[in-house]
């Protein structure tokens, strides 16, 4: 069966990818969501760095203004927040921890995906995401923070 990449097929995996991970987090009473995920995970990847570089960095990946998800993230103790953005002893056991289970199970279903295969779809994925944040950039109504 022969299958297309189009936004339908991006948004079934999408949905599937993160109800697994609200599973995961659920399941490890991890008490945070989406996206207090994704910025301990940008911030475990790229710090401790200046705040406003860790911040653009979120905002770009959750397409929406981080400033509220690092302050309850702040205000939890799982990041320490001043100049630079870090996470704090509590946020790196978090992180460990579902990254860990995040790496457990994504092996197993990944694990029948050649390595060809899954390198194609990282670089067309890429692409694909590079195009869309591109013309996401040229719609000024949500390129000015008026996102739905």
């Amino acid at each position: 069966m022969s299958v297309t990449l189009n936004p339908q097929i991006l948004g079934q995996a999408e949905n599937a990818h993160r109800a697994l991970l609200d599973h995961i987090l659920t399941r490890m009473d991890a008490a945070i969501g989406y996206a207090e995920w994704v910025t301990i995970k940008v911030t475990a990847v790229s710090g401790p760095a200046a705040r406003d570089e860790i911040a653009a960095r979120i905002s770009d990946a959750l397409k929406v203004d981080s400033a509220t998800t690092i302050a309850a993230l702040t205000g939890a103790g799982l990041l320490a927040a001043d100049d630079e953005l870090a996470l704090t002893p509590e946020g790196r056991a978090l992180h460990d921890r579902v990254s860990a289970a995040i790496g457990e199970i994504l092996s197993d279903v990944y694990g029948e995906v050649s390595t060809a295969d899954l390198a194609t779809a990282g670089r067309v994925l890429t692409t694909v995401t590079a195009r869309v944040n591109a013309a996401l950039a040229d719609c000024p109504a949500l390129s000015e923070g008026a996102r739905p």
